[in-house]
C-alpha cells in the first residue's frame, strides 16, 4: 500500500509507530498503513509504544564528554541565500555595496555538554555571567576582550527581515590579516573558545553522521539500520545515510530538495515541515548565487589600537573555487522565505518574487512518534517548534524514474 499510494504518485504522507522503544531488529518491518498529510493520522499497531529520545537521553548514553561537529550561525539561517555588504571589488569583477550570496553555517566541534549548554536558554552563572558567554569566550591573552554592545552600531538590516552582515576576503595561504571594510581582522576558525557572542547552534550533519559520528548512540541499537518497506518500494537497497538532528525553534532550513527519498521520524519535540511539489518549480525564484561560509572575526580598528578596540563579529567568508580560471564558487538556490511570504504575509508584498503566487505551500506539523515521507525532488522548508530530536534516512532515488524525467522537463521549461 505505501507504494501504491504513496512513492508511485509521489506523495508525502505521515507513518506512525514506524520505530518502537523497544526496537533492537536492524531491519523494520512496520506497517505502512498511513495517511497524507491533508487528512486524519492513523497509528499501524496501537500495541506498540513508539521510540521517545530526548537530549538528555542522548547524553546519558554517549556522555556529556563526546565532541560532536555543530553547524553556528549568528541567528538561527545558515544554508539560505541573504544579503551582504562590502565596499571592495567582489572576486568576479563587480563592485557594490550590497549583494545577495548563499551562506553556509559556521562549523564547530564542542562537547555533547557545550552544545547543551549553548542550545537551551541564558543560565546565570554565579558571577553572573552568561554560559554561553563563558562557553565561547576567547582566552588569548594577547587579544583584548570584546567590545560592549553600546560600543558597537545597530544591525543593519535587509527587505527580507535578514540582518546583513560584511564579506571577509581571503586569499589561499595566506596567514596575513585580511582586509574588509577599512578593518583587520583575522581568521579565527580555529579558535574554538572564540567568543560568538549570542549564536545559534543545530547538529544537522547530512553526512550519515549517527553511523559515524554518533556511532556510540547508534551502537545502542535505538534505530534499525532500515525498512524493510521502504526498500522494497524505493528499490533501491539500504540507506545512503542515517542523520541524527537536534535543535529549537531558532534553526531555520531554507527551502530546497534533496534526490533522496526521506523518512524523517521525530524523537521528541515538533518539527514544522513548509512542503512545495517539484511542480513548483517554475514558481520558486530557484537562482544562481555567490557562496560563502559564516565566519567569526577579530576586527581592528584602522589605527591598529587592539587594547580597546578589537570587537568580535560575524562576517562571510566567500568560498573559493579550485577550477583554474574561476572566479567564485556558486550554489543554486532558492532566493525568498516561502513560508513568510506566502504563509505568513498570505501574497501580500510579492512585486520581487511575482510568480510565488503560484506556488502550493502547505504546512505539516509532525509530532513525537510520528515520521513523515518527503518524496524526492519535493521542496521542503523545515524548522522546529521546540527543542526536538529526529532522525532521517536517506534512501537513494531512481534517476529513470518518470517523476525525475518530468521535473528536468520543467526545469528546462525556465529557460525558454
Amino acid at each position: 500500500s505505501f507504494l501504491r499510494d504513496y512513492v508511485h504518485p509521489n506523495v508525502p504522507c505521515i507513518i506512525r509507530n514506524a520505530i518502537p522503544s523497544n526496537s533492537t531488529a536492524t531491519t523494520t518491518k512496520t506497517s505502512t498503513t498511513a495517511t497524507t498529510t491533508t487528512t486524519s493520522k492513523h497509528r499501524t499497531d496501537k500495541r506498540q509504544t513508539p521510540l521517545h529520545l530526548t537530549l538528555e537521553d542522548i547524553l546519558e548514553i554517549i556522555g556529556r564528554d563526546e565532541e560532536i561537529t555543530v553547524d553556528v550561525t549568528p541567528d538561527g539561517h545558515g544554508d539560505c541565500v541573504r544579503s551582504v555588504r562590502c565596499r571592495e571589488d567582489f572576486p568576479d569583477g563587480t563592485t557594490g555595496t550590497m549583494r545577495r550570496m548563499f551562506v553556509k553555517p559556521h562549523e564547530q566541534v564542542m562537547t555533547m555538554g557545550e552544545f547543551r549548554r549553548c542550545l537551551r536558554r541564558r543560565i546565570p552563572t554565579k558571577n553572573g555571567e552568561d554560559e554561553r558567554q563563558v562557553l565561547f569566550r576567547d582566552t588569548s591573552p594577547t587579544i583584548a576582550a570584546s567590545a560592549t554592545a553600546e560600543q558597537l552600531p545597530p544591525p543593519e538590516v535587509d527587505d527580507f527581515g535578514l540582518e546583513v552582515f560584511p564579506i571577509l576576503f581571503h586569499t589561499k595561504g595566506d596567514n596575513e590579516d585580511d582586509e574588509c571594510n577599512g578593518a583587520k581582522h583575522q581568521d579565527s576558525i580555529q579558535d574554538e573558545k572564540l567568543d560568538l557572542g549570542d549564536p545559534v547552534v543545530y547538529y544537522s550533519r547530512q553526512n550519515d553522521c549517527l553511523r559515524t559520528e554518533m556511532k556510540k548512540l547508534f551502537s545502542h541499537h535505538l534505530f534499525p539500520n532500515t525498512f524493510q518497506f521502504a526498500e522494497d518500494a524505493f528499490g533501491t537497497g539500504p540507506p545512503d545515510a542515517i542523520n541524527l538532528w537536534i535543535g529549537n525553534e531558532k534553526s531555520v532550513s531554507s527551502m530546497h530538495k534533496d534526490h533522496y527519498e526521506n523518512l524523517f521520524y521525530v524523537c521528541s519535540g515538533q518539527k514544522e515541515f513548509v512542503l512545495c511539489p517539484p511542480s513548483d518549480v517554475l514558481f520558486l525564484h530557484e537562482g544562481m548565487f555567490s557562496s560563502g561560509t559564516f565566519r567569526r572575526m577579530k576586527e581592528v580598528a584602522e589605527d591598529g589600537e587592539t587594547e580597546n578596540g578589537l570587537t568580535s563579529r560575524w562576517g562571510v567568508v566567500p568560498d573559493e573555487s579550485d577550477c583554474e580560471g574561476a572566479s567564485d564558487v556558486r550554489t543554486k538556490w532558492i532566493e525568498p522565505d516561502i513560508k513568510k511570504i506566502c504563509l505568513e504575509e498570505r501574497h501580500q508584498n510579492t512585486s520581487e518574487f511575482p510568480l510565488l503566487s503560484k506556488a502550493h505551500p502547505v504546512k505539516v506539523l509532525v509530532s513525537e512518534g510520528e515520521m513523515i515521507y518527503i518524496p524526492s525532488l519535493w521542496y521542503h522548508r523545515v524548522t522546529q517548534t521546540c527543542e526536538t530530536v529526529g532522525v532521517n534516512y536517506w534512501f537513494d532515488m531512481k534517476f529513470d524514474s518518470p517523476h525525475w524525467c518530468y521535473f528536468n522537463f520543467l526545469q528546462n521549461l525556465k529557460k525558454i
